[in-house]
């Protein structure tokens, strides 16, 4: 290819290459309203997909930079969307293949941008990929960084159990099985309405929980009654309530057990917290000391820190 023809392409700089008069004309072109009469399909010729092409560069280059993406980084992602400029096509190995077939995607589309704040819109949402898929590339490139699970590794599991009662949000419950997973928990007892594995609410868990679900071994019963009756047959020692009252303690104040099957904690309903009803039969109640104007942490932020405040006084390591 002639190094005219390659300059068509991907040119150096679209503002550069178009007289301000041809802009003029061409932005008319391209975000009249459908309304108006005087407006013109745009793709219809090649010159027509050229300004299209520059156009939508220049969006896109405007919302790379908002994220960090320099100038001549961005040159350098355009030269590889064009097979013609490279030896190894769609390839460089600072954003990898992904990013850039999304760039390239982004600058020949299949229709014609409806108005310039649908393009805007387009470029923006285009540029927040086009960003992730290259750190994701560059991170998992680096052999220092562990961003993948091992398949080969097992789950170490400690005598520690989590029971969830009626909780309502299937994003808290899958992000309490990553962290119960995480943390060795040997098995999670889902109570009521809590969505479990399987279950109620299992699709929206999933999304949280990223296979967690799959590998902590969990229990489900119809009300805390049973689930206490549960806990002590199956020999757990202690059984701990997270609830903000006025007999709770810290939760780096209380020794937990590891006798028998060791110790359960539970964690009560978002809005009404742990039935009060079965509070007497706990052999103790926490809570996580707040210094701000919220009274208690998220449950699904609250059960690592309790869980592996009990591991540290366990003094369990990742030997």
């Amino acid at each position: 290819m002639s190094s005219s023809g390659l300059n068509r392409m991907v040119p150096s700089n679209c503002n550069e290459t178009l007289s301000s008069r041809r802009n003029a004309l061409m932005f008319q072109r391209l975000y009249s309203s459908p309304s108006d009469e005087s407006s013109v399909v745009f793709g219809e010729s090649e010159g027509d997909r050229e300004q299209l092409h520059c156009r939508r560069s220049d969006l896109l280059h405007e919302e790379l930079l908002k994220l960090g993406v320099d100038t001549e980084d961005f040159q350098r992602l355009r030269m590889a969307s064009d097979p013609y400029t490279i030896s190894e096509k769609g390839y460089d190995p600072h954003f990898g293949k992904s990013a850039i077939k999304t760039f390239r995607t982004f600058l020949n589309p299949k229709q014609p941008d409806s108005s310039k704040e649908m393009a805007s819109i387009a470029a923006k949402r285009t540029a927040i990929q086009i960003d992730f898929l290259s750190r994701r590339h560059r991170s998992r490139a680096a052999e220092y960084v562990r961003c993948v699970d091992d398949e080969r590794k097992s789950r170490r599991t400690f005598p520690l159990a989590l029971v969830l009662d009626n909780l309502r949000s299937a994003a808290n419950v899958g992000s309490i099985f990553r962290s119960a997973d995480a943390a060795g928990v040997s098995e999670i007892i889902t109570i009521g309405y809590t969505p479990r594995p399987f279950g109620s609410g299992s699709h929206k868990l999933a999304k949280s929980a990223l296979g967690a679900e799959n590998v902590v071994p969990t229990s489900h019963f119809a009300n805390v009654q049973e689930a206490m009756t549960y806990l002590r047959s199956e020999g757990y020692s202690m059984i701990v309530g997270m609830e903000t009252t006025a007999q709770s303690q810290p939760h780096t104040e209380v020794n937990y057990n590891r006798e028998g099957k060791g110790t359960a904690v539970m964690l009560g309903n978002e809005v009404t917290g742990i039935n009060t009803d079965i509070m007497p039969y706990l052999d103790c109640v926490v809570e996580i000391p707040m210094f701000g104007a919220k009274n208690s942490l998220n449950v699904a932020a609250c059960a690592p820190v309790v869980l592996y405040e009990i591991l540290r006084q366990w003094n369990y390591d990742n030997s």
